[in-house]
């Protein structure tokens, strides 16, 4: 049997740690997959892998291998696509995560003039506003908002998404607008829980002086586009990236408020896994996207936009001030 093709076999199966993931992903069964373990196994001469029921670790020698396969198969990958390294001819299947809305609006629009740049190039999006394991999933590269937290995987930053506060016409005119970030203390504010501030808001001043509040509400999602609808509902008031509420704050049907308290920017980040070294379809997608972020107009107004200078802010009473 080909040990190129089992070294492969091995290596998803050491990244997913489970045969039958990596049997659906070849349209295989899982009993062929062990089988092409084996016969590496029997290759090598060592065990690879220790097997029980439930799943499968790397034996030392295993990890060793496991390093050395995958540097094997990302330089023969590279190797082959620098063989047409014209724009035209970098091929191959890309899998690329991102949050849902970010994914909507400001990727799905710029692939017609990515495949025109790259039209052998194939996309296969995974819009998650979760955080997708990169290993397990198969991911080439993910889009990421906010803070990294320390998961050891490689990060460009790419851009900085602002957010605003934005509440329907509807709500204001049954609630009241919130002048000072306190008064969202007496507003049903909706809570978006992929952040790790859940309930507490941070915001700038037009000094840069920083401000928080704890919020509350009878509304929370792990979805930014449910969050979104909530919104233009007139359900209550979110603290969201800008991109989200593009085409409703053009239509009206949202209107940013506090506009003299922004919450602090967002970084936008590519990660990859520590593993792999970014091939050169990698390298194109990213370097695309973050050169259309960068130069397109209507992504610097949401992602870059800042507070007009007519929203600068007058120093609060001390007594209003919020811990900060």
């Amino acid at each position: 049997m080909d040990r190129m093709r089992l070294m492969e076999t091995f290596v998803r199966v050491a990244e997913t740690g489970n045969f039958s993931a990596v049997a659906r992903e070849a349209r295989t069964t899982q009993s062929a997959v062990s089988k092409q373990v084996q016969a590496l196994e029997k290759l090598v001469g060592t065990p690879l892998l220790l097997r029980s029921s439930r799943s499968h670790a790397l034996t030392e020698a295993g990890q060793l291998y496991y390093e050395r396969c995958r540097q094997v198969l990302d330089t023969l990958e590279e190797a082959h696509i620098e063989v047409h390294r014209a724009e035209h001819e970098i091929s191959g299947l890309l899998r690329v995560a991102a949050p849902v809305a970010f994914g909507r609006l400001h990727i799905v629009p710029r692939l017609p003039a990515f495949y025109a740049r790259f039209p052998k190039l194939k996309v296969n999006l995974q819009l998650d506003d979760g955080f997708t394991d990169l290993v397990t999933a198969g991911i080439d590269v993910a889009f990421r908002v906010g803070e990294l937290k320390d998961s050891g995987l490689i990060a460009r930053r790419i851009s900085t998404a602002h957010r605003a506060t934005l509440a329907a016409p509807s709500y204001i005119e049954l609630h009241g607008e919130p002048q000072h970030p306190n008064d969202l203390t007496r507003h049903n504010c909706l809570i978006y829980t992929g952040l790790a501030t859940l309930d507490e808001w941070n915001y700038l001043d037009a000094e840069g002086r920083p401000y928080s509040v704890r919020v509350d509400g009878n509304f929370q999602s792990n979805s930014s586009e449910a969050i979104r609808q909530a919104v233009c509902e007139g359900l209550g008031i979110s603290n969201s990236p800008l991109w989200t509420f593009g085409d409703d704050l053009r239509a009206g049907r949202v209107k940013a408020i506090l506009t003299r308290y922004r919450p602090p920017p967002l970084p936008l980040n590519v990660v990859f896994q520590p593993s792999r070294r970014p091939s050169l379809k990698v390298k194109s997608f990213v370097n695309y996207f973050s050169e259309a972020f960068s130069n397109d107009p209507d992504i610097a107004q949401m992602l870059t936009a800042e507070p007009d200078a007519a929203d600068t802010a007058t120093d609060p009473p001390p007594a209003s001030r919020l811990r900060g």
